[in-house]
């Protein structure tokens, strides 16, 4: 991953996330050197290491097998399953959330772009942890959580890194949780995870916890800080970290031709999209725009449409620059709202919260014509 290709927010750890919108939504699956970059720790190489890498499964669940999974052997035995999953950064839009309300978020800025549609492949959890002697009832694995812990290099706030989801969720027969050796069919890189990461479609990035090396099953969530401190929808009430003690759907915006306005982006939710609006009069009225793209049920949907907007000549406003090929320019704001198959939409109010994350309020994008 060249540092050319990404716009780096902090060097160590890195995060970084694509400059361009436009060229990052041109692609169906994301390429790797597009794909965004989020860390709590340094980055560790681990190819000197991938013969030995193991991952332990251990935890308190009766009749339960503790095992030892080496990678080579994992791969050799499960096999091998591809999903199409949109990975989403917890943050992304952080930035537009505190330009909209004008109150100060705590993270890293992120702009729009913390979001990569990968191929990922590997071995099905559920396998996995059936093999550990994890039932297969619904019933069984109620009140139980599957905790992964990445003990590679200490982070920011903790000394590993670690989060946790309902087992049942793993253990659901249409689910497509997995530990990933693969992204878009070549093996993973050391900067998303190499050798194993954890991917599940639904959740945000912070539960795709990278370079796992421990699952255990608990009847109590992970402990660790990213799961219990960090990455809280906080109500509005609470505005410090004295205080503190879902799904999402976002877009983005191209640029226009003049009074016809060519309006992309991109949307994504816990489940597919079902349709996509936009506006040019404040969201008064709303025109259906035409989905390009969306691949199984946890991919991020592609989309495009076309605007006509009313320019009144006499109303326009000098932009600061005076003109421009002889008239005068004038600002369009278009909004986009999109629709999941759930019935759920983007929000027409901003709502804040301390953290910054969970943005679910609709685009917003402003082009002088």
């Amino acid at each position: 991953m060249g540092k050319t290709d990404l716009r780096v927010l902090g060097q160590t750890p890195l995060n970084a996330e694509p400059p361009c919108l436009v060229e990052l939504t041109k692609h169906n699956i994301t390429p790797l050197h597009l794909a965004y970059a989020r860390n709590h720790s340094v980055i560790k190489d681990l190819a000197s290491e991938f013969d030995s890498y193991t991952v332990k499964i251990d935890g308190e669940m009766e009749g339960m097998e503790e095992k030892v999974l080496n990678v080579k052997d994992m791969i050799a035995s499960f096999p091998r399953k591809v999903v199409v999953a949109a990975l989403i950064c917890a943050g992304n839009r952080r930035a537009k959330m505190q330009e909209n309300t004008g109150k100060e978020v705590r993270g890293i800025k992120w702009s729009e772009g913390t979001i990569a549609n990968a191929r990922w492949g590997g071995a099905l959890l559920r396998d996995i942890l059936i093999s550990a002697g994890i039932p297969e009832q619904e019933d069984a694995q109620k009140g139980f959580h599957v905790c992964f812990a990445s003990n590679v290099a200490p982070c920011e706030d903790d000394t590993c890194y670690g989060g946790s989801i309902p087992l049942e969720e793993v253990m659901a027969k249409d689910g497509a949780a997995m530990l990933a050796y693969e992204m878009n069919d070549e093996p993973l890189t050391p900067d998303h995870g190499f050798p194993l990461r954890v991917v599940v479609p639904g959740y945000f990035g912070m539960r795709w916890v990278k370079w796992v090396d421990r699952i255990t099953i608990s009847r109590n969530e992970s402990p660790n800080f990213y799961q219990q401190r960090d990455y809280k929808m906080l109500p509005e009430c609470v505005s410090s970290p004295e205080k503190a003690v879902k799904e999402e759907l976002c877009l983005t915006l191209a640029c226009p031709d003049q009074k016809t306005l060519k309006v992309t982006g991109y949307a994504y939710s816990h489940c597919p999209i079902s349709r996509v609006e936009i506006s040019g009069d404040g969201g008064e009225t709303w025109h259906e725009v035409r989905i390009t793209y969306q691949e199984g049920n946890w991919s991020w949907s592609l989309w495009e449409g076309e605007l006509v907007v009313d320019i009144d000549v006499d109303a326009l406003e000098w932009a600061s620059h005076g003109q421009r090929n002889g008239r005068s320019k004038t600002k369009v704001t278009v909004i986009s709202r999109a629709f999941d198959q759930s019935g759920s939409a983007q929000d027409t109010d901003c709502r804040w919260n301390l953290r910054g994350v969970g943005f679910c309020g609709v685009g917003v994008g402003s082009v002088e014509v």
